[in-house]
């Protein structure tokens, strides 16, 4: 499923004017905190099951809903003034990323004792509308517009400020898909970390910071998920108490140690997400969510919690794990080593995806191929058939909170070219390196592959898969792309060979790649040539780009047939460990 880019009413295309923020605080603070925040997390649930179970008469039922639910007549007639002729499915008045962010100002601002409750008191649920709605206007601000205007000279800093500005919105209004997600993170920390060896001891360090062990963690979480992905949306209308879950008594046949430790390390009281919220931070509130992302459950009464955002306990299994174990260690080589291991997990699970890919076809997958010379890991993998060569690396890593939250050019830049882009050992830098070292115009400077004969390649492409959305994004690959040609433009290359610009792919598409290859339905070769083939011109997504050559070529959908069945078999093994019956999902 492609990402969904909301779009929203603002209260200036309603009245003219953005409110200020004294004027969203004014409506905020009648507004009791607690029950506002546990309306809200409510709400974020049913944003979430529509993102789940996602089509086009849900998101309209579950809008027309909210809408009933928190909008009075005289801004309802505003609205349908300025909007009537739009599709609600395309213009939502409600969203994760404003529900988000009129929590954190509610946490903030609201009345902490006696206030108007919003979901008991239909005046104050009105009111609770208005705030969302005022809230879309922080969301997008005139000092955005500024850094995106026609008359910036640079288009790739314009960009960059774009994929500040909106990436964190594609973040939280589109978690990974849901069953592909789980399955990864049990392979990666279920199969692979047993297998391979890493520098730091993962297990054992998590165990020691946290008092429980990853198996149990995880268990604990893909628990939680399993919950809030099998609510029925039209039951969790009717019922609202649905959308907690009773701290004691939810996980009651896991030991109650283990049980109490992973609520220590996930639980949040509204006076601690108080204290979190007022810390200083370089990073932008409308993007900042690090307080809630550490801990995703709100405690809302004695026993009782709900998640603020289900994605933020979906991330937990990916990118959460990793900055929950990060920061836990106590010195930089350490941090250095984590980030080093995690790479290679993902490595080995990127590898694990190709080897399936290529078992059977005409084309071949070598997974870490060497220099012949001095034995030395040249690329991550290599996909060769005839005269084309998919040259690899995959990189897992994540940029910093700063760089991604801080609408922060300068930083974001930095954290790319270190992680992703042209310093020593980044992504780009090493295609191009290798490439170089391996069709070098010097035959006496060649580098040769152990095993792999490169004599006959006339077009290599040059392929990034990252875990880490920010760098995928069609927003920031141009920047990439441009790194990539700079970088080219020294090296001294095999004038028979073309060498064409890099494809810069995020885990999910490789995992969307899959069935359709293993149903040979499609050939990686082909596709990423035709890829290519589009040129750099009007840069697309991977997902987008591979729609429309499913739909070109007359391809039906492939059902991941395998990631189904695994799926299945994790969420009925973690419904019988603490639910003691199998898993009943709401819909296939």
């Amino acid at each position: 499923m492609s990402p969904r880019l909301v779009t929203y009413p603002t209260w200036k295309e309603l009245f003219g004017k953005h409110p200020t923020e004294a004027d969203l605080i004014d409506q905020i603070r009648p507004l009791d905190r607690l029950h506002s925040v546990w309306l809200l997390a409510r709400i974020n649930i049913l944003l979430a099951l529509d993102r789940f179970h996602s089509d086009e008469k849900r998101t309209v039922q579950l809008q027309r809903y909210l809408v009933n639910l928190l909008i009075g007549e005289e801004l309802f007639q505003d609205l349908k003034r300025r909007f009537g002729s739009e599709r609600l499915e395309e213009r939502q008045p409600f969203h994760s990323l404003q529900v988000l962010t009129l929590m954190k100002m509610i946490v903030l601002e609201g009345a902490k004792s006696g206030g108007l409750r919003p979901d008991i008191d239909i005046d104050a649920a009105h009111r609770l509308g208005r705030c969302l709605i005022m809230a879309n206007d922080f969301l997008f601000t005139p000092e955005h517009m500024r850094h995106i205007r026609r008359e910036r000279p640079s288009i790739n800093r314009k960009r960059i400020a774009l994929q500040l500005q909106v990436g964190s919105g594609l973040e939280v209004n589109n978690p990974p898909t849901i069953n592909t997600s789980i399955v990864r993170s049990e392979i990666i920390f279920g199969e692979i970390l047993t297998k391979i060896s890493c520098s730091l001891d993962i297990r054992s360090l998590f165990q020691l910071r946290s008092g429980m062990t990853l198996d149990d963690y995880i268990d604990h979480v893909f628990g939680l998920l399993t919950y809030y992905i099998s609510l029925d949306f039209e039951k969790l209308i009717e019922n609202p108490g649905l959308a907690c879950v009773n701290l004691n008594t939810f996980f009651a046949e896991a030991p109650k140690d283990i049980v109490s430790k992973f609520w220590a390390t996930e639980l949040a009281s509204i006076d601690g997400l108080e204290n979190s919220l007022k810390e200083p931070t370089k990073l932008k509130p409308y993007h900042d969510f690090i307080a809630m992302r550490k801990r995703p459950v709100l405690e809302v009464e004695a026993e009782n919690g709900i998640p603020m955002h289900v994605g933020f306990v979906q991330e937990k299994l990916e990118s959460g794990l990793f900055w929950a174990i990060f920061n836990s260690l106590k010195t930089a080589e350490e941090r250095s080593s984590l980030f080093s291991d995690w790479g290679h997990l993902f490595e080995e699970y990127v590898s694990r995806i190709l080897d399936q890919c290529c078992a059977g076809a005409k084309e071949s997958y070598v997974r870490f191929p060497k220099f012949l010379d001095n034995g030395d890991e040249a690329f991550d993998g290599v996909i060769s058939e005839g005269k084309y060569w998919i040259v690899m690396e995959y990189k897992g890593g994540f940029l910093n909170s700063v760089a991604k939250y801080g609408e922060d050019e300068e930083e974001f830049i930095r954290d790319l070219e270190r992680k992703f882009g042209s310093e020593k050992g980044a992504g780009i830098e090493q295609l191009v390196r290798k490439i170089g070292a391996v069709f070098s115009a010097d035959p006496k400077q060649r580098r040769p592959l152990d095993g792999m004969d490169s004599s006959e390649v006339r077009i290599v492409v040059p392929v990034l898969i990252v875990q880490e959305s920010y760098v995928s994004s069609e927003v920031t690959v141009p920047y990439l792309v441009d790194i990539f040609g700079n970088l080219k433009r020294r090296q001294h290359l095999e004038r028979k060979v073309i060498y064409t610009f890099p494809l810069i792919l995020d885990v999910s598409d490789i995992e969307t790649l899959r069935p359709y290859v293993i149903a040979k339905k499609v050939s990686i070769v082909e596709c990423f040539m035709e890829r290519v083939h589009m040129g750099t011109k009007g840069f697309l997504s991977f997902r987008d780009f591979f729609r429309e050559y499913l739909r070109q070529r007359g391809i039906g959908r492939v059902t991941d047939d395998e990631t189904f069945v695994r799926f299945r078999a994790i969420m009925n093994r973690i419904s019988l460990r603490f639910f003691t019956k199998p898993f009943e999902p709401l819909s296939e």
